[in-house]
């Protein structure tokens, strides 16, 4: 049986572009050329669309994106991934990076030292082909390396390939 996504929140088509820019790793000036924004505006715009999106973090919002399928995979530029699997060890830190949190809270709840965690991503990046958490979260979230039930409450605990949404959320925005 097809599982429901939580309800997403409203976004306007410029907030699913300033979206899509910020899963996809741009910095300020590319995102500035894209949206239109300028560039002085582009960190405040950013802080109020993940402030809108329940985080603080562009790389939870970006997990979120994908979630509710605004991110799409041509969103996010890989580039030359190693092809190596990821460990289950790998797994469970991105699987922190999704629930947006932090080095030193993941190396608690793993039982790591915080600079094992930092390198443990840096090998994940790598191995993805992706150059920013924001990229690396939302290509997890996208390809299905960790289940939706990372993004906290109320997600379903099953891949995104295997989620489907309601009617109104499979609109393209």
């Amino acid at each position: 049986m097809p599982v429901s996504l939580p309800d997403r929140p409203d976004l306007s088509e410029a907030d699913v572009l300033l979206l899509r820019q910020v899963a996809g790793g741009h910095l300020i000036d590319p995102i500035s050329r894209a949206t239109g924004l300028a560039a002085k505006a582009v960190n405040p715009a950013v802080e109020a669309l993940t402030a809108r999106l329940g985080t603080p973090y562009r790389h939870r919002a970006a997990a979120l994106g994908a979630a509710w399928g605004w991110v799409r995979p041509e969103d996010v530029p890989v580039s030359h991934p190693t092809g190596e699997a990821l460990l289950p060890r790998h797994k469970q830190v991105l699987a922190g990076l999704v629930a947006g949190e932090d080095p030193r809270a993941t190396a608690k709840r793993l039982g790591l030292a915080e600079s094992s965690v930092r390198t443990y991503l840096q090998t994940i990046m790598r191995i993805l082909g992706v150059r920013t958490r924001q990229q690396a979260t939302a290509l997890a979230v996208l390809t299905g390396i960790v289940p939706l039930s990372a993004l906290g409450n109320g997600w379903p605990d099953t891949r995104l390939s295997a989620a489907t949404s309601p009617p109104a959320q499979q609109q393209a925005s």
